[in-house]
């Protein structure tokens, strides 16, 4: 019954890989250039005489380039000038006008002025999220920001909050709960993002606003500085919306996992935000899918599949292609070599524009503006992917709730969830075994890592079947711990299907008391969620279902750093099983 291991893991990428062949070659012939693809963006360019003068030619792959400065704090004095001082640099400001000017003449209208949060910068620190000085500091400095963009002719702003991500957790030992408290810290980065988010709007009011990574629930700081940002944005109804540049979909995954990650960080705000913020949210705002076309010659990751361009570029292509066919507004390509120009020995003579030198001799950048020109999007209705497109669209215009998406892509939406417990590994006596046994019930206390645990329901909304149980305890202190999971799925009819997983670090899937999936076993080092830098679904086995309702369970083990596993149920060709349905147990069908 149970296929595991490396033979296993062939079969997976051997269904995948047939799946994708069969849905490429699907879009090759059945996707011309469309009039409502999404706008392009590229991440990143730097001001040159050479987008000035082929301004037409970039303009002919992308909608727009995202121009990066560096860390706000340091680089906006020194290239923009603010508090009334000039830049100490003037040079960036003259090159950009002129660059802005010819890219928006040529039809690249969506262009993005970028700053950054530093790694080792000042912000976050529990003086700087505290201080009222500091805060100001932010508002003139942003603001700032968006009168350049404004007046150089930017779109908007991007808002990079990526780099500092260890200081956006509240358990770092910089934190002295001493004389405050992790809600007070909380308020303050809220704050201070309701004030950035003022001041872009004072000076630039319809400004498009985009922010990295595109992650709702991240890391505590970086989120309620977020939230701040999305508030203020609300509140004045901002027309040009903000959007998350998410970076999940750089890597090339599974078809159906592409297709629902362009909703998955919605419905994740779906549980945090209030009616208001929702509202605005699905009128002005998105996610931004990117993409990266690199990504086997640039990964930095092991294990990589290593096969000829072509092969990569094809798939690529499948990936914008379905992509494009969902997303709202946005997508966006990130590269660490520039390649939104072709060099040649005169170009980089003329406009100091490097030479790319890749890895793998075989990567021509031609492919990749070829497939930009070309637009390429999923319109055939016959294809086996267009199901999900359409699941999709019914969730866009209201018609399909966010819970029935997720089981449309064949993962339950809710969870009765009982953390954190013991890591059996090395605290048995408090890792609560019986939990993979009992009914769900909120009423009994059982005793868990740290002290009393009940269960309760955890809103997952995640149509991937992605679930962090980091981010259920809020990146709090979660090494050394383990979650115990409970679901039902309901069949109308007995079938045999796969149950596919991801595990970081461990996991054990068992339905109806059954053993489905053991890999509570991992090493030392821990093991990682994304199966060779590219997929969230690893291992599978086949299962039978019976008629009604099945009890599935799901016992998840971390070691150290990340948390996380995914979950779903597929058909022999690992296309999720669209008609299951999931809740908590005496609840099969669920109450929405």
């Amino acid at each position: 019954m149970n296929d595991t291991g490396d033979s296993c893991c062939r079969k997976f990428l051997k269904r995948f890989g047939m799946l994708a062949v069969f849905s490429i070659v699907l879009v090759w012939w059945l996707a011309p250039a469309q009039a409502g693809w999404p706008k392009f963006l590229a991440y990143s360019a730097r001001p040159n005489p050479y987008l000035t003068d082929h301004a037409a030619d970039v303009a002919s792959l992308y909608d727009g380039l995202i121009f990066p400065l560096g860390d706000w704090e340091r680089s906006i004095p020194k290239l923009l000038g603010v508090d009334g001082r000039a830049p100490l640099d003037s040079s960036w400001l003259a090159e950009a006008r002129r660059n802005l000017a010819a890219l928006r003449r040529a039809g690249a209208t969506e262009n993005l002025l970028d700053v950054s949060f530093a790694a080792n910068g000042t912000w976050p620190t529990q003086e700087t999220l505290l201080s009222p000085e500091f805060a100001a500091k932010m508002a003139r400095y942003f603001g700032r920001l968006a009168e350049v963009a404004h007046d150089l002719g930017f779109r908007g702003v991007c808002i990079d909050l990526e780099y500092p991500y260890p200081r956006y957790e509240l358990d770092h030992p910089q934190y002295d709960y001493s004389t405050t408290t992790p809600g007070q810290l909380l308020e303050a980065a809220e704050r201070e993002g309701y004030a950035v988010g003022e001041s872009v709007l004072d000076a630039y009011p319809d400004a498009v606003v985009w922010t990295l990574p595109g992650v709702v629930r991240g890391r505590p700081i970086a989120r309620a500085f977020w939230f701040g940002l999305l508030k203020a944005m609300a509140e004045r109804d901002a027309p040009g919306g903000l959007h998350l540049g998410m970076e999940f979909t750089y890597s090339l995954l599974d078809p159906a996992t592409i297709l629902a990650s362009t909703r998955a960080e919605e419905l994740a705000l779906s549980t945090l935000a209030d009616s208001t913020l929702l509202s605005y949210w699905q009128r002005r705002c998105s996610t931004a899918p990117g993409v990266w076309p690199l990504h086997m010659v640039e990964t930095g990751g092991k294990g990589y599949p290593v096969r000829p361009w072509k092969a990569e570029i094809t798939e690529l292509r499948h990936e914008v292609a379905l992509l494009a066919a969902v997303t709202k507004r946005y997508l966006w390509s990130y590269t660490g070599t520039p390649v939104w120009y072709l060099y040649t020995p005169e170009l980089g003579k003329r406009y100091g524009l490097r030479k790319q030198v890749f890895r793998r001799p075989d990567v021509d950048i031609r492919d990749w503006h070829r497939l930009l020109r070309e637009k390429p999007v999923l319109v055939d209705r016959t294809s086996p992917l267009w199901p999900w497109v359409e699941a999709i669209r019914a969730y866009d215009q209201g018609r399909l709730s966010g819970e029935a998406l997720c089981w449309r892509f064949g993962t339950p939406a809710r969870w009765w969830t009982l953390i954190p417990l013991a890591n059996p590994k090395n605290g048995a006596a408090f890792s609560v075994p019986e939990a993979l046994e009992v009914t769900p019930d909120p009423g009994p206390a059982f005793i868990g890592r740290d002290g009393v645990v009940r269960w309760f329901v955890w809103e997952n909304l995640d149509p991937r079947g992605a679930v962090s149980p980091r981010t259920i305890l809020d990146w709090w202190n979660t090494d050394s711990s383990a979650a115990v999971f409970v679901a039902s799925v309901w069949s109308e009819r007995p079938r045999d299907v796969y149950v596919e997983i991801g595990w970081d670090d461990g996991l054990l899937v068992t339905l109806n008391a059954d053993t489905v999936l053991d890999h509570r076993a991992y090493p030392t080092r821990g093991h990682g969620w994304q199966y060779r830098d590219r997929y969230i679904f690893e291992d599978q086995a086949l299962v039978h279902l019976p008629a009604g309702t099945s009890t599935l369970r799901v016992l998840s083990l971390n070691s150290h750093g990340n948390w996380v596993f995914s979950l779903r149920f597929v058909d022999e060709r690992g296309l999720p099983v669209p008609d299951l349905r999931f809740g908590l147990p005496n609840d099969p069908c669920g109450r929405r």
